[in-house]
């Protein structure tokens, strides 16, 4: 396994992190043998939280982490609101870590975290405060966040210089968040990437993406894992592995990833500009014709159709249009034409919407 700094904490990440998410919830030994084989394969950084998977997602990440946390960089994570206290704070934290049968997290993280609960955090007798005094009792080792916000603003919190790391998603299909992870790595942050594949997108065959790496790749989820650790300001890719497969895959992906090539980044993310590009004369999703009288979700069926044209994701597209709502596929436009004319773009929706049913609906 190869390592990284995260950030300036001095800690080495493994290239590899796993998000505990997505553990199997009716599966608690083959969760504890994910858990065991990913610390055997190197992987040294957990991510986990106590309301995923109905609850239970520290409950199954314990067994694996049992005798052998110390060492390991493992992860806490807890939302704030308006009534958040120092108090109830401080208790979370501690009912974390009774679960996770654990006397140390090197990482605490505020979770679903954004630039307007920014006070919410700092108010005096608030979560800041349980925070900074459980890293003094050395409890905790480091602070994070994460969350969905705008990447201008998640730029400006990593700016205040609370924060040790940040995680937030990035991958080939959205790389909105670049500009923060750059300014991240300027400031010496540590940057987790979640949704490294998209929320498994990425996981199905696209020959035209695999081509991206040079000699291409064998599956599209080791070139989306090894498309994020082309980027030296990344500390890791956190990916949600509930198998012993997928973990092997990638396991497999992070270990002959070798080095970030600056060239091969900026070579990529040229190709992906054009493929934005293409994609952009087809539909740039700016909800200016939502409210079809239909019911037709016009975003949503012209996304699922530039990831299949553009990024080559068809099988992928044909499945998630299969599986929509029927009253909202393309095939329900009735060809009113309200939409055509609240299109910035002037795109002829009605004919496209047609091209879309005929690609997807086959």
């Amino acid at each position: 396994m190869q390592y990284r700094p995260l950030g300036k904490t001095g800690l080495q990440v493994s290239a590899l992190a796993m998000g505990c998410m997505r553990l199997p919830e009716d599966d608690r030994e083959l969760s504890a043998q994910v858990v065991d084989q990913a610390i055997a394969a190197g992987v040294n950084y957990f991510e986990t939280t106590r309301g995923y998977i109905n609850g239970k997602c520290q409950h199954l990440t314990a067994p694996g982490l049992k005798g052998r946390s110390r060492g390991l960089i493992v992860s806490g994570k807890a939302g704030i609101g308006p009534d958040t206290t120092e108090e109830s704070y401080r208790k979370e934290i501690d009912l974390q870590m009774e679960i996770l049968g654990v006397d140390y997290l090197e990482f605490y993280q505020v979770g679903w975290f954004s630039l307007d609960k920014l006070e919410m955090l700092r108010k005096k007798g608030g979560a800041l405060d349980a925070l900074d005094k459980a890293r003094a009792e050395g409890l905790i080792g480091h602070i994070g966040f994460t969350g969905h916000d705008k990447p201008a603003h998640f730029t400006g919190i990593v700016e205040t210089g609370i924060f040790d790391s940040l995680t937030i998603p990035y991958n080939l299909l959205d790389r909105q968040y670049a500009p923060t992870i750059k300014r991240a790595g300027e400031l010496g942050v540590g940057v987790i990437v979640m949704c490294p594949v998209a929320g498994g997108m990425l996981a199905s065959p696209a020959p035209r993406l695999q081509e991206l790496i040079p000699g291409g790749a064998e599956t599209t989820a080791a070139v989306a894992l090894q498309f994020v650790l082309l980027n030296s300001d990344v500390s890791c890719a956190c990916s949600g592995m509930n198998t012993l497969e997928m973990l092997r895959e990638n396991v497999e992906t992070a270990n002959t990833f070798h080095g970030a090539s600056q060239e091969d980044h900026a070579r990529m993310e040229r190709v992906l500009d054009e493929f934005a590009n293409l994609g952009a004369k087809f539909c740039t999703y700016c909800g200016y014709c939502k409210d079809c009288p239909q019911g037709v979700s016009i975003r949503r069926n012209f996304r699922l159709y530039n990831h299949a044209k553009v990024y080559g994701l068809v099988g992928w597209a044909r499945e998630q249009y299969a599986h929509m709502d029927p009253e909202k596929r393309a095939d329900r436009c009735i060809r009113c034409g309200e939409c055509e004319p609240k299109c910035p773009n002037t795109l002829p929706i009605m004919e496209q919407l047609e091209e879309v049913h005929r690609v997807l609906g086959s």
